[in-house]
């Protein structure tokens, strides 16, 4: 089964959010720190159009630190881009963002050509010119696909609960535009994904991780892809997390033994897929096999660099 979900509150948060970043200052994209490359919305960059962002990778604490640090070291190579870590033990505070969001500006101002200023005869033009720049609003706009953690990070941000939060994808409906500090609004938007998850190795991922929605998935398919990724490249946290000497090759005869050993079997003996699908997609987002990355930032050579 080809995952996809792209519902149309998606559709339509995708057209309101590509008419509203030309009036934005600086992007912020909230990412998946374990799959940064999988949680990244393609269709953000061609929005964005040159743009800064600051890329914070979430979750951080669920990753590999060593494989993070890769990612950081990538994205602030990039032009106009600069990134950042957010935890559960290190969430990302105010000042933080604030003070990588003016070196962003900084950026882009060094990046524009130099153009002379005309000093204005009227004195009253050149007041009202000073007044606009002291009082003028930066935007930042802040983006994420679902459950991702963006609105648990505005939240912070704003040292209140404004924006609600929870395990399921799809919290957020509609926009918000809240007062940061004197200079700066924070505008919220619906997390959303794209029309196709063409690379389905990383849609797998994405389900994963709680970014699809239950309903638009086989959560047994999701289970089969997560017990081979695991026997394949985590075995010793696979054997570690459920007290297993040897490893079949074979993900399904995994989740089967897996499936008597915790007793998600129905009275007639038959295996109960849907519970031992939902035992080891739930350990895997609770962070149970320990701090993992799925990815490392790619080569040059492999793939065009996001910025």
């Amino acid at each position: 089964m080809a995952i996809s979900w792209y519902p149309g509150h998606m559709h339509k948060a995708n057209k309101e959010m590509a008419a509203l970043i030309k009036d934005i200052d600086v992007v912020i994209e909230v990412l998946d720190a374990r799959m940064p490359q999988a949680s990244s919305n393609p269709m953000l960059k061609a929005m964005r159009k040159g743009k800064p962002c600051l890329h914070v990778l979430n979750k951080a604490d669920l990753a590999n630190p060593h494989i993070t640090r890769e990612w950081l070291d990538y994205y602030n190579a990039q032009p106009l881009a600069y990134a950042a870590t957010s935890s559960k033990e290190k969430r990302l505070e105010t000042s933080d963002v604030l003070f990588l969001c003016q070196k962003l500006m900084r950026k882009v101002n060094a990046a524009k050509p130099v153009v002379e200023e005309t000093v204005p005869t009227n004195p009253d033009a050149a007041a009202l010119r000073a007044w606009k720049k002291q009082n003028h609003k930066n935007q930042v706009l802040i983006v994420g696909i679902p459950n991702v953690g963006k609105s648990s990070i505005m939240n912070t941000l704003l040292g209140k609960k404004i924006a609600r939060t929870g395990n399921e994808p799809a919290i957020t409906k509609g926009q918000q535009r809240v007062r940061l500090n004197d200079h700066w609004f924070l505008v919220d938007t619906p997390g959303v994904l794209w029309p196709k998850l063409e690379d389905q190795t990383a849609a797998y991922r994405l389900a994963l991780s709680g970014a699809i929605r239950a309903t638009a998935m086989e959560s047994t398919e999701v289970a089969v892809f997560a017990a081979q990724m695991l026997i394949d490249q985590f075995p010793e946290r696979l054997k570690e997390r459920y007290k297993v000497e040897e490893l079949p090759a074979d993900s399904e005869a995994f989740l089967r033994d897996l499936a008597v050993s915790r007793g998600c079997v129905r009275k007639n003996k038959d295996i109960d897929c849907n519970r031992v699908a939902e035992l080891i997609i739930n350990d895997y987002r609770a962070g149970r096999f320990g701090a993992m990355s799925l990815e490392r930032p790619p080569r040059p050579a492999q793939s065009e660099a996001p910025q």
